[in-house]
C-alpha cells in the first residue's frame, strides 16, 4: 500500500517543506492570473513537469519511484491512466498526510494545485478547438443558477470551491487514504471536474448553433440585445484574490509594515506581531472580504477602473477617506473588521488593555497596512 511504502517519506518532508511548497504554488497561479482570476474559458493554461516536479521535490519522492510503487498496486489499475497518474496518486497521499497533520488549509491548496493540472486536459477534451469570445461570454452571461459557476467570480474560484466542498466530502477517505481510496478519489475529482466543464460547454455549444452572442458594438439598451459583461468585478475579485494569497502566504514586504506606522507609539514588532495573528487565524476569509472591500470602495467612490488602483493616487485618496471618516457600507465593514480584530489580539502584546487612543493608532495601521500592499499587487499584475 502507497501509505506504508511511501507514507512516511511523504509525511516528514511535506511538513518540512510546506512553505516552500505554498510558495511554489502562489507563483503558478501568480503566472497564470490573467486567466485563472478571470471567467474567460476561451483560454487555456498550461500545468507541465516543472510544474508537478514541485510537488515530488517537497515530498522527496522522485516520480520515477512513485510510478514503481503505483504499478506494484493491485488496487490502482493501470489501465486507468487517471486514475493511475502517478502525480494525481501522489496528491493524494499529501493531502492524506496534510489532513492528519491539521494543516487543512494547505491541504485545500494542494487539492486546487491537482486541479489546475487537471483542468487544462479536460477544457482540451471539450473545446479542442477553442472557442469563440463573444459566444462564451453570451453563454457565461446567460447561465441559469443551477450552474457552480454563475455564483463565482473566477476560474479559480469555481476550482478552489470544488476542492473544498470535495475535501469536505471525502475527508475520512483522505485520510485513511488506501490504495483504493487513491484510485476512487483521484477519478472523484476528475469527475467533478469534468462534469461542470461539460455542462458550460453544452450550453456554448448550444449558443453556438443558434447564433446567440454578446453584441459589443451595439450601444442599443434594447431588453433584446446582448451587451458586454462589466468586467470590473472580474478585476476587483482577481486583485484582491491576488493580494490575499500574497498576505496569508507571507509574501510580502516589511517595508509596507513600516510605512504603515503614523503615530511614534505605534510599535512595529507589535503591529507584524498582530498582523501576523490575523493572518493565521483567518478562517472565515476575513482577510480577502477586508481588501476586496477596500479596492470596491475606491472604485464606487472615484468610479475610476481598477487599473489605476497601481498609482499613488489610490492611497493618498485612501488615507483623506480614512481621516475623513466618510460613511459607506465597505469602510465600514473594514473598520469594524478590523476593530475585532484588534480585540482579538492586542492583549497579547504588552498590555492587558489599551486605550482607545491606542487601538485607534494601531486600526489605523493596519489600514494603511493593507491600501499599501493592495496598491503595490496593482502595479505588478
Amino acid at each position: 500500500m502507497l501509505k506504508d511504502t511511501l507514507g512516511p517519506t511523504v509525511s516528514k518532508n511535506i511538513l518540512a517543506n510546506q512553505k516552500k511548497f505554498e510558495r511554489g504554488i502562489v507563483q503558478y497561479i501568480d503566472k497564470n492570473s490573467d486567466i485563472l482570476y478571470s471567467l474567460d474559458l476561451t483560454k487555456r493554461i498550461s500545468f507541465g513537469d516543472a510544474n508537478r516536479d514541485l510537488l515530488y521535490s517537497t515530498i522527496g519522492v522522485s516520480q520515477e519511484q512513485a510510478r514503481a510503487e503505483i504499478a506494484k498496486s493491485k488496487q490502482i489499475p493501470a489501465v486507468n491512466k487517471i486514475k493511475s497518474n502517478t502525480f494525481y496518486c501522489m496528491t493524494i497521499l499529501t493531502v492524506g498526510a496534510l489532513l492528519e497533520a491539521k494543516k487543512d488549509k494547505l491541504a485545500l491548496l494542494t487539492l486546487t494545485y491537482m486541479s489546475l493540472n487537471m483542468y487544462p486536459s479536460i477544457h482540451y477534451g471539450f473545446f479542442k478547438f477553442g472557442a469563440n469570445q463573444n459566444v462564451m461570454d453570451y453563454t457565461i452571461a446567460n447561465l441559469s443558477n443551477s450552474y457552480r459557476i454563475r455564483t463565482m467570480n473566477s476560474i479559480y474560484a469555481l476550482l478552489e470551491d470544488n476542492a473544498s466542498v470535495y475535501m469536505n466530502t471525502y475527508k475520512k477517505r483522505l485520510i485513511r487514504c488506501t490504495d483504493d481510496d487513491i484510485a476512487q478519489l483521484v477519478s472523484a475529482m476528475w469527475d467533478r471536474i469534468k462534469g461542470k466543464i461539460k455542462k458550460i460547454a453544452q450550453a456554448y455549444y448550444d449558443n453556438h448553433e443558434k447564433g446567440n452572442y454578446l453584441n459589443y458594438d451595439s450601444d442599443s439598451l434594447e431588453q433584446d440585445n446582448y451587451h458586454i459583461m462589466d468586467n470590473d468585478s472580474y478585476a476587483i475579485d482577481r486583485l484582491a484574490t491576488k493580494t490575499y494569497l500574497k498576505m496569508i502566504n507571507h509574501q510580502f514586504d516589511s517595508r509596507f509594515i513600516k510605512y504603515a506606522i503614523t503615530r511614534s507609539d505605534t510599535s512595529y514588532s507589535k503591529l507584524a506581531n498582530i498582523i501576523d495573528d490575523i493572518i493565521g487565524d483567518d478562517e472565515n476569509n476575513d482577510v480577502r472580504k477586508v481588501i476586496s472591500a477596500l479596492i470596491e470602495y475606491y472604485v464606487l467612490t472615484c468610479k475610476k477602473p481598477p487599473d489605476t488602483i497601481g498609482r499613488g493616487e489610490f492611497v493618498s485618496f485612501m488615507k483623506k477617506v480614512y481621516a475623513s471618516n466618510a460613511a459607506l457600507e465597505q469602510l465600514d465593514f473594514v473598520k469594524s473588521t478590523i476593530d475585532r480584530w484588534l480585540n482579538e489580539n492586542m492583549f497579547k502584546y504588552g498590555k492587558a488593555k489599551y486605550a482607545n487612543t491606542a487601538k485607534l493608532q494601531y486600526r489605523k495601521s493596519i489600514y494603511m497596512f493593507l491600501v499599501f500592499i493592495i496598491n503595490y499587487e496593482a502595479k505588478t499584475q
